[in-house]
């Protein structure tokens, strides 16, 4: 395919502010794939573009510069893409980063409670936990897509709604909240995005919690978050992520997964994160190294997707360099890892061994909370992802959209049981699945995971 990331070279002003996703001009021991980087001629137009592209995002020039007159333009039009998402690509990037770093906040705070913290956990009605960084993390996605792109009616999906907070017992909840999203919002020029005037008050926080109130559907556009995927992951100081897509007329166009504890080196996610962190502290990493956590983000099209380091880690957006990702190309059941859910609540987990046996895989699972499932996949550091809803379960959009389209553009597939695309032209729900979901790393081990469903559904007890 084309390039995914075309390099534009632009005048010293021009190009900080415009600010948008850089590419390496050669990074050979990352194994680039289809990735042609051509220098072309700066267009006359560029220096009355920049200032409107800067504006939209609500910076100015001192605020996206990474330290190089050299800027790069996210531009995958190349990769087979029919329409230039930049501009969603660049805010919605630097919205889970900003995102992130609240999230690392709130769980360093569970992990290690003090007085007057605001790290408490609550149970929803369904009895799943949610934190202050579930409603701190859709407040601030919402606020900064909103602020970004001057639209007071963004369509937005979203996985929390403001019942708790808004009761009379949830004031000192609510409080919690709102210090944590001004926190974050305080610093977000750091990222690249605008902060606001002043500090939002309870009401601005219930309000842009109360925007993501969308339906989803088959016509239009609407962004879709969770905000912390795997909250029980989360709260344990183990694996999450916070999951942000774009859909347009039912399709999935853009994709981005902040994963604030997925380690580099692919051994650590078979170890909890607890010990991890232990580990961390006896060795710390060299200051600036890139040892943990990421935000991987792909587009509809391109054939390309791509993971950069997190700002709160690593000390800076590093646009200049992020590493391409692609999926394994083990096709050999034996030597290949699958992965299922944590939780045996919403997954089968009898039903999935049965597969791996049949087919031939002979690795332990890799039990992983969260859409780090399919982060996993589309990094290579696994091949399979089965999952099972037990009978009444339904599969909701958030869970699934980001992660989708990762896998798919990193060169792998994911479907219902069927074999069917996944539908997310049917509102908040998943609607019409077949059985289950099966993500995998190429067709061979997918087509063996369709054979064996279908070999053993009638035998199960979902």
């Amino acid at each position: 395919m084309g390039s995914s990331l075309r390099p534009t070279r632009w005048p010293p002003a021009a190009s900080a502010q415009r600010g948008f996703l850089a590419a390496p001009a050669a990074a050979p021991e990352w194994g680039l794939r289809r990735c042609h980087v051509a220098t072309r001629p700066s267009p006359r137009r560029a220096p009355s573009m920049a200032p409107a592209v800067a504006s939209s995002l609500g910076v100015g020039a001192g605020q996206l510069r990474d330290g190089a007159e050299r800027e790069w333009l996210w531009d995958c039009r190349g990769g087979g893409a029919t329409r230039d998402y930049a501009r969603e690509m660049e805010v919605a990037v630097r919205a889970v980063q900003v995102a992130c770093t609240l999230c690392q906040r709130v769980q360093d705070s569970l992990l290690r409670p003090v007085a007057g913290a605001g790290g408490r956990v609550h149970s929803k009605l369904d009895r799943s936990p949610v934190t202050v960084a579930d409603w701190g993390v859709q407040a601030v996605v919402s606020w900064l897509l909103s602020n970004s792109f001057h639209d007071e009616n963004l369509s937005i999906v979203a996985e929390e709604d403001d019942e708790t907070l808004s009761s009379s017992d949830g004031a000192a909840l609510l409080a919690s909240v709102v210090e944590a999203v001004n926190g974050c919002l305080a610093e977000a020029p750091k990222y690249g995005l605008r902060s606001p005037e002043k500090e939002l008050r309870a009401h601005d926080v219930i309000q842009a919690i109360r925007k993501c109130s969308s339906t989803g559907g088959p016509k239009g556009r609407f962004w879709v978050l969770d905000p912390v995927d795997g909250t029980l992951g989360f709260v344990r100081g183990d694996q999450y992520a916070i999951a942000l897509a774009l859909i347009e007329d039912g399709e999935v166009i853009l994709g981005v997964l902040g994963c604030p504890n997925y380690p580099m080196k692919k051994e650590w996610l078979n170890y909890h994160q607890k010990y991890y962190r232990l580990m961390s502290k006896v060795a710390p990493p060299p200051l600036g190294s890139w040892h943990k956590g990421c935000v991987m983000y792909a587009q509809k099209g391109c054939g390309q997707a791509w993971m950069q380091p997190l700002v709160h880690d690593f000390g800076k957006l590093d646009w200049r360099h992020p590493r391409e990702i692609q999926v394994s190309s083990i096709s050999d059941p034996i030597s290949a890892t699958f992965c299922e859910p944590v939780e045996k609540a919403n997954s089968s987990h009898s039903f999935t061994a049965g597969l791996a046996h049949s087919v031939g895989l002979r690795n332990q699972p890799l039990r992983v909370y969260s859409m780090v499932k399919y982060a996993a996949i589309a990094r290579g550091d696994a091949e399979i992802f089965m999952k099972f809803a037990r009978a009444g379960y339904k599969e909701k959009i958030w869970d699934h959209a980001a992660g989708v389209v990762i896998i798919q553009e990193a060169g792998g597939m994911v479907t219902d049981a069927g074999g069917r695309q996944l539908d997310f032209s049917r509102g908040v729900y998943l609607e019409g699945l077949d059985r289950g979901i099966i993500a995998c790393s190429g067709a061979l081990l997918h087509q063996r995971i369709l054979d064996a469903v279908d070999a053993s559904w009638n035998s199960s007890t979902l």
